[in-house]
């Protein structure tokens, strides 16, 4: 009867849970706005980021160097095992509201009953006198559990949770920063290929002028100038074309670095100016960029996790309650060890309260680096929220203004090809000097090239609004399901 009593109370103190200190979790106020700066069409709920990535690469190359890139790339790989790494760690934290269970065996030799190897409470050697030195041998359960009254261990848990789902988002975050890349090296490849294509037709063309002023040389009507000027424009454009292809080889294997596999060709799709823009970019709500960016997210996660240490921080000022308890067989004859003379147990507890009292400058200034390490990840939160409004902003004016840079662009190249074609015309009719074709052709190679970074540029602005407004991480339904079919070869390998 006495022993259900003690029991009844020891369940009854561990089971009533006191109050939980510290401040409770609220969203900072960001300055937001009802739309985003350079929107053409109003804002609704309706975003281009909710496309995933396979619908908006129409490219089926790309789309694979993207599945293979997030199937193998390191950085992705590294992520993922942090995350695993703070769901692990959550998963301490939420097990320390739980007792601490002691199983062992043991003997020795010395004066007293307690228990070696295991948790020794309170008021174990309590009888009067010196005990006699003897022999010990035991088998025993210990029992220990730090009573949460204050809600220490809940805020610490609180705080796992958040840095767990900080890492989760941390990862979605690789993941979308990790599609952009690979989008904009491959756009970034074609553009390349375009200009090696430019410059290898222009280096033709140039040869066919230098032909020319080679044949009029040798018919005694031309000039060693005119031939000396059409090879030096032959060697700029054959120089131009190697150092494209020095360029290609490199950012060639940057991509394979994205891929996760040694360096090597990549392949192609479609050109550079089969790339299309969808003519309707719908940005969405500023305030969905809160939900979607995983920066931001990951943001608010960290200083959920900041708040929740405030919490523990501040219940390090008040008591702390720990029960203790033991069920076991001890003898000083090991033969007499499982008979009913050997059972012995105890319960007990232990508030500890001094520590605040003797150390209370040490928890004050505890308390007070949690505190400003809060209000650093309050100004980091806002300050995530106001830089992705800003590139959002920034990239759907980079879309826009691009437009009639590329239709300037174009109509230049257009002109220019035109002047050249009429300079040569008038060059072969005697009208005109070789000056006037060295001029206009040498005006034309450099708009080529500059018209297809513009082209470039354009669909690299989109890749970049697109990352802007938190889109891309979602993986394709199939790779989706080839995942989650191998988690239990790879639970099982592990």
């Amino acid at each position: 009867m006495r022993c259900r009593r003690v029991c009844a109370v020891l369940a009854s103190a561990a089971l009533s849970t006191g109050c939980t200190v510290g401040p409770n979790y609220q969203r900072p106020d960001v300055k937001m706005t009802d739309s985003f700066r350079g929107q053409v069409k109003p804002a609704d709920a309706k975003s281009f980021a909710d496309l995933p990535w396979w619908e908006v690469f129409q490219d089926e190359a790309l789309k694979g160097l993207i599945i293979e890139a997030l199937q193998n790339n390191y950085d992705l790989q590294i992520a993922v095992s942090r995350v695993e790494q703070a769901r692990a760690q959550a998963g301490i934290a939420k097990a320390q509201v739980w007792p601490i269970l002691g199983l062992g065996a043991g003997a020795g030799y010395g004066r007293g009953g307690f228990i070696p190897g295991l948790i020794s409470p309170l008021g174990a050697n309590v009888g009067g006198g010196v005990p006699p030195l003897n022999s010990q041998f035991n088998v025993a359960v210990a029992v220990q559990w730090d009573i949460d009254l204050w809600g220490k261990l809940r805020r610490g848990s609180e705080a796992a949770v958040a840095q767990f789902l900080a890492s989760h988002e941390g990862q979605k975050g690789v993941v979308i920063s990790l599609i952009a890349d690979v989008a904009e090296a491959y756009v970034t490849l074609r553009l390349l290929d375009a200009q090696l294509d430019i410059a290898h037709a222009t280096a033709k063309n140039y040869e066919k002028t230098l032909e020319l002023y080679t044949a009029r040389l040798e018919g005694g009507t031309g000039s060693r100038l005119e031939v000396a000027t059409g090879q030096a424009q032959v060697s700029d454009a054959l120089a131009t074309a190697a150092d494209l292809q020095r360029q290609i080889t490199d950012l060639e294997n940057q991509i394979c670095f994205l891929l996760g596999k040694p360096p090597g060709p990549v392949p192609r799709g479609k050109m550079l100016t089969e790339l299309s823009i969808p003519p309707e970019i719908p940005a969405g709500l500023p305030s969905s960029l809160l939900e979607r960016r995983p920066d931001i997210a990951r943001a608010e996660q960290d200083l959920i996790a900041a708040n929740a240490r405030v919490g523990v921080a501040q219940a390090n000022f008040y008591p702390q309650l720990t029960l203790t308890g033991t069920l076991g067989l001890a003898t000083t004859n090991l033969t007499q060890l499982f008979t009913g003379p050997a059972f012995q147990w105890n319960a007990g507890g232990f508030l500890t309260w001094l520590a605040p009292l003797l150390q209370g400058a040490q928890l004050k200034s505890q308390y007070d680096a949690a505190w400003a390490s809060w209000l650093e990840y309050v100004a980091a939160y806002q300050r995530s929220v106001v830089d992705g409004l800003r590139e959002v902003a920034t990239a759907l004016n980079d879309v826009a203004q691009l437009k009639p840079v590329l239709e300037q662009r174009s109509q230049q190249v257009k002109s220019l090809e035109d002047a050249v074609s009429l300079a040569i015309d008038r060059y072969e009719g005697g009208v005109s000097s070789y000056l006037e074709v060295t001029t206009n052709q040498n005006n034309l190679f450099p708009a080529q090239l500059t018209l297809a970074n513009v082209q470039a540029q354009r669909y690299i602005a989109l890749i970049t609004l697109y990352r802007a407004l938190g889109g891309g991480w979602q993986v394709p339904q199939a790779q989706a399901a080839a995942t989650e079919s191998s988690a239990p070869a790879t639970a099982a390998a592990k």
